[in-house]
């Protein structure tokens, strides 16, 4: 049995990772040594300046001041720790309190010239910044003074507040804004009639709350709840939406999230959140079902749950939610009746009910609090029907219609419940139209799975074939959108058609029909682009939609537009006509066995080739499909977010149009695709952007820090989950990412799994990947971290230079090129000795037939006898003496830069008087 370490044990360990590179081990066994080891010990602090350290390596830099500063508390002149503090401050920005530190540093050590130089550095930083202050000081003042001033024009005013906005988004400007009394003069603006100076005023306050703990805290008390509630009952929707923000700032930086506060920073003591945060809570909950709000600001307290309730770390927040009344409110919004709302409401409420729904659901993790959610539902529906009169009926079924677009499954499990299917008959039979709108509907959602709706389609298929024959375009476009799904069927197979040849081509001339009637209202052209989506699965459909120039143009400005429920019908559309969607591929085996048995074995459609797919992605391109995806991305849909990585994707797969993708914006609306949403959706989006990464100037492709962020996303790719093309394509992605600039390569070392899942890949079997690996390891290695994973005890040099043996020549490149970087550094140089080939693959490498080869070697050799006088010496007393004097007397242009550098390895060695360097390439 092994005994466990003591704390000196696991210092050790530490230190032993520290020196190896392994920052992240090490971070680990320190943790161990200050978890074991008592409060207040001089030891514990010891632990806690060496783990500050390793943080500081992986630029983790809040962590690393945290610790400095509990090791400062613990020994107050640990002039290490001081200094890593310091360190650790100034990379987080914030000089002002480095400045303070130094100060304090440099009367300890007054002769440490790394003190001296940061202190240096610090006093202009903070100078600037005072300046700086100054002149936000006196802009602060002149726009309050332009706000408050009578007699001046709006437009002015609009500017001022503009400016302030754009003050309150800086530090400095925030600190100002709220010391002038700045909550209680803004709260002003909310008063005004104009809509441009309440948005501006709440954007202002939205930014005061940002980031900032107690400034949060005072701004809600100083605001008050009632006095934001009156924002949220604007016809404005962008008041609506501000007053949202400000709500979601607060709350976010009451409980800690996007807050990077260090430890022993100077800020007010603030009460504990979570009774605050509660209240919060039941006021946006009391919001949702308030009459005085408006139909805007219902859909902006609907957002701010979808973006803040549901939460991945535990469902504390959701099971809060819903255990509150929240989740029965949200279906009471979800069952308005459109024509007859109890409360205002817009096109969109039922759809960001459904989203809401559906996020709260998932995060029921369990079978226990998925019971209680579904429990709450059926209760909701139950009471409903049992007050047994047309309104509440209708309000049911509408609610059941939210279930079915949100969480499936649950609203499903409601059909089957006695009574409903009897209501849905009756309301369908009615010749009242809101009631067949509403009857239809529901059965229409409940076609959405095949596998689970047979009970509906036994009851539904009549009432759908009787009311498409319904003079009333509203009432006939519905059923028509359910007799497009019943067509639908048989799905991509070309053999497994639901209707007879020709008859699904009919369906669609019909639906594109009332897409491009200009006269045709909005909730038509909805309708239509929903039966489109169903009926697009036909490759005969695909080709007559893209030939018809005036559907795609109305399928796109449908896209533009802020009706979220028609964004679904849309995007599917897009999918079917791209082929994004999965298409499982069938064994030949068992389609031989399935052909011999006489079953049914799908077939793919000719129209559905990879030339006819080109061929309509060019067309949906030419019609300006990508301004409509941008349009699109703004959903909160994870479902509809995935659809559109898959889109992204199938454009991004021809090179010609991945400019298009950058120039309109779609590179930029791929990286949040890429990091949030469906693990399929993030992986598409991710390879679209590996794609444009690759064949695109990346400084143009993913200008100034947008390029950092694309390196998660490439990261994710590299994992065994996903395809060795995925894998080739997110590193030569990275390889072109990590030539640009030191900070990018930075991002790769310190994310996670980011230098670890590259190195991986060097071991790859396929050839290709193998040499994509090390073609971006070789882009690394001129990071000083990257450096450092290099030193101490492992065989990374090794492999690099058994990689020089290889017969692919891109491989040897890239392995020598990483071997030329990294033995700028002693440490390296001596370690290529410890290698039994060593010596051997610099011959190999100088004596090669490519001159890209030759300099690589000559470079490592000059690096080596650069490093020290011992490695020069080794050096010279094998072969490579003479063929270094072989290259130094090349004479042909294309090899001159390996001419030089032989010679002044020569120099060099007669320098440190190994050799006699007697002229002409020749020495003794």
């Amino acid at each position: 049995m092994i005994e466990p370490m003591d704390a000196l044990g696991y210092k050790e360990e530490g230190n032993k990772a520290y020196k190896a590179g392994n920052f992240a081990e090490a971070i680990t066994a320190y943790t161990k040594a200050i978890e074991i080891t008592p409060k207040k010990t001089n030891e514990k602090a010891v632990f806690l300046k060496n783990r500050s350290a390793c943080h500081l390596k992986l630029e983790n830099y809040e962590k690393a001041a945290n610790d400095a500063s509990s090791a400062i508390d613990i020994t107050p002149g640990d002039t290490k720790a001081l200094f890593r503090l310091c360190q650790a401050l100034e990379q987080m920005g914030k000089s002002e309190q480095a400045f303070q530190e130094a100060r304090k540093l440099i009367h300890l050590e007054p002769k440490n010239t790394a003190v001296q130089q940061m202190l240096m550095r610090l006093t202009v930083c903070v100078s600037e910044k005072a300046k700086k202050f100054q002149t936000t000081d006196n802009k602060v003042e002149q726009m309050f003074k332009a706000l408050e001033e009578s007699g001046i024009d709006e437009e002015k005013k609009i500017q001022a507040a503009n400016n302030l906005i754009v003050l309150s988004r800086e530090e400095a400007g925030a600190q100002k804004i709220f010391a002038e009394n700045g909550v209680e003069r803004i709260k002003k603006l909310l008063t005004t009639e104009d809509t441009d100076l309440q948005t501006a005023g709440l954007r202002i306050l939205s930014c005061l709350c940002s980031k900032h703990k107690s400034r949060a805290w005072a701004v809600l008390k100083q605001l008050s709840l009632e006095t934001l509630a009156v924002s949220f009952s604007s016809k404005s929707e962008a008041v609506c939406n501000s007053a949202a923000s400000v709500l979601l700032s607060a709350v976010n930086s009451l409980i800690g999230e996007n807050v990077g506060e260090v430890k022993g920073g100077d800020m007010a003591v603030v009460p504990d959140p979570t009774p605050e945060f509660k209240s919060l809570m039941m006021f946006f909950m009391g919001l949702l079902t308030n009459e005085s709000v408006s139909g805007f600001g219902r859909d902006a307290v609907i957002d701010m749950i979808i973006k803040f309730v549901p939460k991945k770390e535990g469902i504390g927040r959701a099971l809060t939610f819903v255990t509150n009344g929240g989740l029965l409110k949200l279906l009471d919004v979800a069952g308005q009746i459109p024509d007859e709302p109890r409360y205002p409401i817009t096109t969109n409420t039922r759809m960001h009910c459904s989203v809401a729904l559906d996020k709260l659901y998932n995060e029921m993790t369990g079978d226990k609090t998925r019971g209680f959610y579904e429990e709450l539902c059926f209760k909701f529906v139950a009471n409903k029907f049992s007050a047994n009169s047309l309104e509440t009926n209708m309000e049911a079924l509408i609610a059941l219609s939210a279930l079915l677009q949100g969480p499936y499954d649950v609203g499903n499990k409601m059909l089957s419940k006695e009574g409903v299917m009897e209501v849905m008959v009756a309301m369908a039979s009615s010749k009242v139209t809101l009631h067949q709108k509403v009857a239809l509907e529901t059965i229409i959602h409940a076609a959405n799975k095949k596998d689970k709706c047979t009970g509906v389609l036994q009851s539904g298929v009549e009432i759908i074939k009787k009311l498409y024959k319904s003079s009333n375009d509203h009432i006939k476009i519905r059923a028509l959108v359910g007799l497009c799904k019943l067509g639908s069927y048989g799905g991509t197979d070309y053999g497994l058609q639901a209707f007879s040849e020709g008859s699904t081509l009919k369906l669609s001339k019909e639906v594109q029909r009332f897409l491009v009637n200009a006269q045709k209202d909005h909730d038509l052209k909805k309708w239509a682009a929903e039966g489109l989506a169903f009926l697009s699965l036909d490759a005969d459909v695909k080709e007559d939609v893209v030939g018809n120039t005036e559907a795609l143009h109305a399928l796109m400005d449908l896209a533009k537009t802020v009706d979220h429920s028609a964004l679904y019908g849309v995007i599917s559309t897009f999918v079917n006509l791209t082929n994004s969607y999965d298409v499982e591929e069938i064994d030949p085996t068992m389609k031989k066995l399935a052909e011999y048995a006489k079953q049914h074995v799908p077939e793919e459609h000719p129209k559905d080739s990879k030339e006819h797919v080109r061929g309509r992605v060019e067309k949906l391109v030419k019609a300006d499909i990508i301004t409509a995806l941008v349009a699109l991305s703004k959903t909160e849909s994870e479902n509809s977010r995935e659809l559109l990585s898959r889109v992204y994707l199938a454009i991004a797969e021809d090179e010609k149009h991945r400019g298009n993708l950058v120039q309109k914006g779609g590179a930029k609306c791929l990286i949040p695709l890429a990091n949030e949403g469906t693990e399929v959706g993030k992986t598409r989006a991710a390879q679209a952007l590996a794609k444009i990464a690759i064949t695109m100037n990346p400084e143009l492709a993913f200008p100034g820090e947008r390029a950092l962020e694309v390196v998660r996303p490439l990261i994710s790719l590299l994992h065994i989950d996903n395809t060795g093309l995925q894998n080739f394509e997110a590193l030569l992605a990275l390889t072109n990412l990590s030539s640009l600039r030191d900070s990018i390569r930075g991002k790769i070392m310190t994310e996670k799994n980011g230098f670890s899942s590259i190195e991986n890949y060097m071991f790859e079997d396929h050839d290709m990947i193998k040499r994509a690996a090390t073609e971006c390891m070789c882009n690394l290695a001129s990071n000083k971290l990257a450096l450092e994973r290099f030193k101490g005890e492992n065989d990374r040099v090794k492999l690099l230079v058994l990689f020089c043996f290889e017969e692919d020549t891109k491989l040897v490149a890239a392995a020598s090129g990483c071997l030329a970087c990294l033995t700028r550094d002693e440490e390296i140089c001596s370690k290529i000795f410890k290698v039994k080939q060593g010596l051997e693959a610099l011959q190999v490498l100088c004596v090669s037939q490519d001159v890209n080869l030759q300099l690589r070697g000559v470079a490592i050799v000059s690096n080596i006898i650069d490093s020290n006088k011992e490695n020069a010496s080794k050096l010279m007393e094998t072969e490579l003496l003479e063929i270094l004097m072989a290259l130094s007397k090349l004479k042909e242009p294309g090899q001159m830069a390996v001419q030089e550098r032989a010679a002044y390895s020569l120099e060099r060695a007669a320098e440190l008087g190994l050799i006699q360097h007697v002229g002409n390439g020749q020495a003794s």
